[in-house]
Parts: structure tokens; C-alpha cells; sequence
């Protein structure tokens, strides 16, 4: 027989995933506020350690070639996680170098992987480690190390959740620096243009570098009357001229030329790119320099504007009246070109801050969106719904485009579920209608490798009707998982180029991740409900059923032994053997089955009782049920064996009921027993009590096992063993309903063992 979940209560699988994303939805949440490092491993530490009940934690981060601890969480600083050079081996070392999480499940294991880890840095290993890279963009950042003071198996929800949990981590991180990094050199640039400030009143804060380059040749034309200056870009392997002196107009043959571009191993050009600084030259030779049309200057000097250690631009000056560069000259023309550098850093650096910050948001739009729909998906287990929230945030974060749900029906690809516009009505009919399986190689592969495609320059020629796709640029696509198979694929496909960013693909891998377990739960809780309702339809009939036992069933069986007895004063005193025979078989059977109704009620209440949870002691249980033997049999010798007995969460009416069953089994079956000898124990299992009763009584065939705990099933004989036998089959309803299990064991002669299992947070 086979008993129901009792309602409202998942299972364990389910219970973990959504206690992990409760704290994941708090660390997200919270990190998407931080901007300082400190702040960032606090939260990272005490939140994970709370979550996974581990011992301590450190954060190690990167600094020049060595990785060096930044934060401790329940730990001492003889703990073997110490500062390092990037190039020792270790735990470590190698999670950050293949860029994978290292997990040390048993004890022992962490020391046997790396023998001389205790000795090289004095310190003790813990039972079980998790060790975490960090890692954005392909750089290195440091890692997060978890310890344990007992073993801890690793479960794919918790890996994933740890991994997850890394990610976020490191982007937290990345933000503060760049955000730090950014200020200071904003800072720093800003403090030495100060330095110059003849030549920053002039510019006025101009940040475009062509207009800068106009007023540095404004103020070099009154520094140098009758100069000619000019601004190069280098492009297409050219020097070629962006901004220049008026007078230029009047060498048309000078400005054709620079126009067309200038040669890079143009000598005057060359030496600059060679030293990274300003060449000078006097006595200007146009043959020597192959620079023509340039007769009419006597001295000539370039400046490389480099950015970021890279030559970008060159300024140039040519003078037609001065032969030779004085010492002045030459720091005027310095400060102008350094100037100038710093000018163009700064604009690159305003720019790169432009895309960093617009980058910065994006992410905290993503951690604030998951944040959000991890609270989401916990409100809903309608399955559209869910989908279509984790498209709308998907598609909040990213540029133009839309997300599509597919699941297979028959032998084709259906959209089930669809956000925004797909670009062409005629897409829209074709996906409507269909796309094979087998030819969809964007669907077909996540389907078939359960791994998530990301496609930087979609190619629709291996799909099916190309000429549909073909204004697609990029696409990802990652299967649902539920419950262990993929149910479906959730499709980005966007119109403009998109190369996925690790964040990008950390934030859609994890809504699907998400959008998969919140599905589960939702199907987990539809059937729940099933079972819940199935439930409530059994337990109405079975109502029904002991009202009929009550009135119906009770009453004829009062006639039959009552009219038993009528009859038998009509009979003459003296009557025949067999007729007195016959009138002990009615008096017999009216009796037995008197005591197969209550039995059958006995279930019933026991089924339909109100479970009150309390503190039972099961020593107390179990030596009142040894008292009640010892009065009920004072006769029977029994040698009790009984141990101690832990208290446990339950109904303590219902579970003295099941210790009830058990002795008067084993005191029953050991009667014919010259000494009887009943124990009793109990096994603590971790997250379960088990408590046994065994005797030495005359057993049963295991073959036969399962009949034990069915109501009036019999293995011995009635005339041998009296009773109803349905003190088993209550028993085993009781324990269910406390979340429980019953077990049976035995052989022939030998004896029995029956026990049953309760958690140790049983409702």
C-alpha cells in the first residue's frame, strides 16, 4: 500500500533550491548597493557561511603576482589559506588559474591533493573546503575559500548557487575598482592640466580633441607668428592631417599632400613613433625628411599624443623664420604638446568612463532585476506567467530584440510563450507555424547538450528558411531544465551585433537557471495539490465508510450474536454435541468480527485525528507500554533490553499508539518462547531518529514482508495468534503522518524486527 505525501510539505530538493535562492536574492540585492571592496566581502561571507553553516571564510584578491588575504570571517590566522605567490602551486593557485571551483568534500581529502600545504604555511586544514574563483571578464580577481568542520557533500543546487554567488561577487568587485580607478585618474589628469593654465583658459574646457588641437594652434600662431601647425591621425597605416593653420590654404601642393597621408616611416614622423618623444629639427632639409613641397621652412618639431601608452596622434609645427629650436622654444612647444596629451587622455578617459559607468548600470540593473525576479518567481507558480517575467527582465537588460519560449509538439519547435516584436510578419507566420526538429541547430543543440549556445555573429544559413532570419545579428539560446529533463528552450535573439559579455551570459544563465527551479516548484506544487485534493476525496470516503461500519455493519452483528443467544435458551438444556458446536461458531464469529469493527475504526480515527506537535519523550512512552504488559501478563518472564530512547517532535497520544503495537507484536509472538527476550534501541541517522523493537519470537517469512502492514493481513494462523491485525497498519499510517517510515525484518524461528523513523524536525 502505498501512502500519499502529506500535503504542504515539498520535497527536500525543492525545500533547499528555494532556501538558496532566498539567500541569493538577499546578497544580490544587497550587493547591487556597494561600491566599497570591504563592504562587498562582509556580505559575501556572512551570507554564504549563514547559508551553507560553514566554519569560517577568507577573500583573497590579486595585488601585482601575489594573491594576498583582504578578509576573514570565523577564522584565525593560522588558518592555511595565507598569502601566496600567483605562481606556487595550491588550492588556490589553481582554482584562479583554470578558472574553476575546487571542492574538498571528506576530511582529509584537501591535505591528500596538495601534501605539503600544512607544513609550507603552519596552519590546520579544514574538514571540507570549497575554494571560488573570481573571475570577470577573463581577468583574475582573487578568490572566496569556504570551510567546514564536518564533511559537506556539495549538491548541484549549492555549486550552483556558490558559482552564481562568485560571479556576482566578482562584479561587485570589478565595479568598486573601476569606479576607484576611474576618480583617482580623473583626479590625477585633472590636477596636472592645472599645471598648465596659460593653455587651459585658452581651451575652456574643450574635451574635443580637434577643437583643442584649433586652440593650441591659436595660441602657438602668437607664440610662433607665421608658423604652421597641423594635427595627424593615424589611420590606415597614414598620417593623415585633421586640423591645420589657415595658411595651409595657400600651399595647395603642401595641403594635397598631407591630405593624401603621409608615409610612416617619414623620418620626422618615424623617430617620435620609435622614442614616444617630441623630435626637433633644425635646418629643416625637405629631400632628407621626403617631406615635399616644405622649402619655406627652416625648423621643424612633432609631438606623439599617446593614450594609454599607445601613439594615437601627432602635432606638428613648422617655422618658417627660425632656423634653430632654443631651449625656450622648445619648452613652449612641450607644454603645448603635453598639454595636449593630457587633454586627449582626459577625453578618452571621459569617454571610457562614459562606457564604463554605462556598463556599471547595465550590471546593477541586471543584479537589482534578478533581485527582483527571484522574488517574483516566488509568487506565482503559474508557469506562463514565470516565463514571461524572466523575458521581460532578460530583454530590460539588453539592446533591441525579442525572447521566445520553444517546446517541442510532435516532430516541431512551437513558440509558446513570446515578448516584443520578432521584425518580420512573415517570421512571426513561420514560427506560428513551426520549425522542424532536427533542422534547428540554434534549438536542437542546447536541446541535445543541455548546455546554453551564445552566438556573437549569428550564422542563419544553418537554420531552417534563412532568408526569415537574416536581420538577426545575435542570438543565445539556453535550455529550461525541470525536474531533470529540458522543457523547453528560452530563445534572445537580438537585430543589432552584441558580442556576450561574461555578464551578460552570468545574468541569462542564471534567470533560466532560476526560471527552471521556480517551474519545478510550481509543477512540484500542482501536485501537491493533486495529492492534497486526491487526499481529502479518500479521507471523505473513508468517512463514509466508518459511518457504515458504525450503523450498518454494527447492528446485524448484534443480531446475529444476540439471536445466538435467544435460541440457545429455546433449545433444551441438554443439546448435541454439534448443535452446541454450531452456536459457539455464531457466538465466535459474531465476536470476531465485533473486533475487525473496531479495528477498522480504531484506523479510521487514528487517520482523521489532528496531529499536535509536542516534545515526546520516547522513554517515557515505551516504559509505560512495558507497565501496562507487565499488568495486563504478570505470569510472562520477558527479559526487557532497552536503551536509551531520544525525544522527538510529534502527537504523543498517536506515536504511544505505534511503541503500542510494537511490544504487544513482540510480547505476542514470543509467548511460546521458554525466555522471551524483547530490545529495544534507538540509531540517530543525522536528520532522523530510528528507533527499533526486536524480538526472539518466531519471526516471519521476509518473502511475505510486505503483507505486514496491511490491514487483517495474517502470516500465522488466527487459531495460533489471536487479534484483528491492524495494529501494524495504524502504526504505519502514524508514522507517515509524523514524515516518517515503518520497517519490517525477520526469518522463520528466529525472530522479528520492527522499527520505524522520525525527523528530528518532524511536523
Amino acid at each position: 500500500m502505498t501512502d500519499a505525501l502529506p500535503p504542504n510539505l515539498p520535497p527536500p530538493t525543492a525545500v533547499q533550491a528555494t532556501r538558496l535562492l532566498i539567500y541569493l536574492q538577499r546578497v544580490t540585492q544587497d550587493l547591487a548597493a556597494l561600491r566599497q571592496p570591504d563592504a562587498v566581502f562582509g556580505i559575501v561571507l556572512r551570507d554564504v557561511l549563514e547559508a551553507l553553516g560553514g566554519l569560517g571564510g577568507t577573500v583573497m584578491l590579486v595585488q601585482g603576482e601575489h594573491l594576498i588575504v583582504a578578509a576573514r570571517r570565523g577564522q584565525t590566522d593560522d588558518s592555511v589559506w595565507q598569502d601566496r605567490s600567483l605562481q606556487e602551486p595550491g588550492p588556490s593557485t589553481d582554482a584562479l588559474r583554470t578558472s574553476t571551483p575546487l571542492f574538498f568534500e571528506q576530511a582529509g581529502t584537501l591535505v591528500a591533493a596538495y601534501p605539503d600545504l600544512e607544513a609550507r604555511t603552519g596552519g590546520v586544514a579544514a574538514v571540507a573546503s570549497a575554494v571560488l574563483p573570481l573571475v570577470e571578464d577573463g581577468r583574475p580577481l582573487g578568490v572566496i575559500v569556504l570551510d567546514f568542520k564536518e564533511p559537506h557533500h556539495f549538491t548541484p543546487d549549492e555549486r550552483h548557487f556558490l558559482q552564481t554567488l562568485a560571479v556576482h561577487c566578482a562584479l561587485a568587485l570589478d565595479r568598486a575598482r573601476l569606479a576607484s580607478n576611474l576618480e583617482k585618474q580623473v583626479q590625477d589628469r585633472t590636477a596636472e592640466l592645472e599645471a598648465f593654465v596659460r593653455f587651459a583658459e585658452a581651451a575652456d574646457g574643450e574635451t574635443n580633441v580637434l577643437a583643442l588641437a584649433r586652440q593650441a594652434m591659436d595660441v602657438l600662431t602668437v607664440l610662433f607668428p607665421g608658423c604652421t601647425s597641423a594635427y595627424y591621425d593615424l589611420e590606415d597605416g597614414q598620417w593623415r592631417v585633421k586640423v591645420y593653420t589657415s595658411d595651409l590654404e595657400a600651399q595647395p601642393d603642401l595641403l594635397a599632400s598631407i591630405k593624401a597621408g603621409m608615409p610612416l616611416d617619414t623620418p620626422v614622423f618615424a623617430r617620435p613613433m620609435q622614442t614616444g618623444q617630441p623630435v626637433f629639427v633644425d635646418g629643416w632639409d625637405p629631400e632628407k625628411e621626403h617631406f615635399a613641397h616644405t622649402e619655406g621652412y627652416q625648423s621643424v618639431a612633432t609631438f606623439p599624443l599617446m593614450v594609454g601608452g599607445t601613439i594615437q596622434a601627432m602635432f606638428a609645427l613648422g617655422i618658417k623664420d627660425t632656423p634653430r629650436w632654443s631651449a625656450h622654444h622648445q619648452a613652449v612647444f612641450r607644454s603645448v604638446g603635453r598639454s595636449l596629451r593630457l587633454a586627449l587622455e582626459r577625453t578618452e578617459t571621459a569617454r571610457q568612463l562614459a562606457a564604463q559607468n554605462a556598463e556599471l548600470l547595465a550590471r546593477t540593473r541586471a543584479l537589482e532585476g534578478f533581485a527582483a525576479l527571484t522574488h517574483d518567481l516566488g509568487l506565482t507558480t503559474d508557469a506562463r506567467a514565470l516565463i514571461e517575467r524572466a523575458m521581460t527582465l532578460v530583454l530590460s537588460l539588453l539592446p533591441p530584440g525579442y525572447a521566445a519560449f520553444w517546446q517541442i509538439s510532435g516532430k516541431l519547435w512551437h513558440v509558446t510563450s513570446l515578448i516584443g516584436d520578432v521584425g518580420k510578419p512573415e517570421l512571426q507566420t513561420a514560427m506560428n507555424a513551426g520549425f522542424p526538429v532536427g533542422q534547428t541547430p540554434s534549438l536542437d543543440l542546447p536541446h541535445q547538450t543541455r548546455e546554453p549556445l551564445f552566438q556573437d555573429q549569428y550564422d542563419p544559413t544553418r537554420d531552417t528558411a534563412p532568408e526569415l532570419v537574416e536581420h538577426l545579428a545575435t542570438v543565445a539560446t539556453l535550455p529550461v531544465v525541470v525536474g531533470g529533463e529540458v522543457t523547453g528552450i528560452f530563445t534572445v535573439p537580438l537585430f543589432g551585433p552584441r558580442p556576450w559579455s561574461a555578464a551578460d551570459q552570468a545574468v541569462l544563465r542564471t534567470t533560466v537557471h532560476s526560471l527552471g527551479l521556480a517551474l519545478e516548484r510550481a509543477e512540484q506544487a500542482r501536485q501537491v495539490t493533486a495529492q492534497r485534493d486526491l487526499l481529502q476525496a479518500s479521507n471523505e470516503e473513508l468517512e463514509a465508510f466508518t459511518y457504515s461500519v458504525s450503523h450498518d455493519l454494527r447492528t446485524p452483528v448484534r443480531h446475529i450474536a444476540s439471536f445466538g443467544d435467544l435460541l440457545r435458551r429455546e433449545l433444551p438444556e441438554l443439546m448435541g454435541v454439534k448443535a452446541e458446536r454450531y452456536l459457539g461458531i455464531i457466538r465466535t464469529a459474531a465476536d470476531t468480527l465485533n473486533t475487525l469493527i473496531d479495528g477498522m475504526l480504531d484506523v479510521s480515527r487514528a487517520s482523521r485525528q489532528l496531529l499536535k506537535a509536542e516534545r515526546v519523550e520516547l522513554d517515557r512512552v515505551f516504559s509505560a507500554v512495558r507497565h501496562e504488559v507487565g499488568v495486563a501478563l504478570p505470569q510472562r518472564q520477558i527479559d526487557w533490553q532497552v536503551g536509551a530512547l531520544p525525544t522527538v517532535t510529534g502527537d504523543a497520544g498517536l506515536l504511544r499508539r505505534v511503541a503500542t503495537a510494537l511490544v504487544d507484536n513482540a510480547v505476542k509472538y514470543t509467548r511460546g518462547r521458554e525466555r522471551a527476550v524483547i530490545e529495544v534501541w534507538a540509531e540517530d541517522r543525522g536528520q532522523s531518529w530510528a528507533v527499533f523493537v526486536r524480538d526472539n519470537g518466531v519471526g516471519f517469512n521476509p518473502q511475505y514482508g510486505d503483507k505486514l502492514f496491511t490491514m487483517f493481513q495474517r502470516l500465522h494462523r488466527q487459531e495460533d495468534f489471536e487479534g484483528p491485525a491492524v495494529s501494524l497498519a495504524n502504526a504505519r499510517r502514524i508514522v507517515a503522518r509524523h514524515g516518517g517510515t515503518m520497517t519490517a525484518e525477520g526469518q522463520p524461528g528466529v525472530g522479528a524486527t520492527f522499527g520505524f523513523t522520525l525527523p528530528k524536525a518532524s511536523a
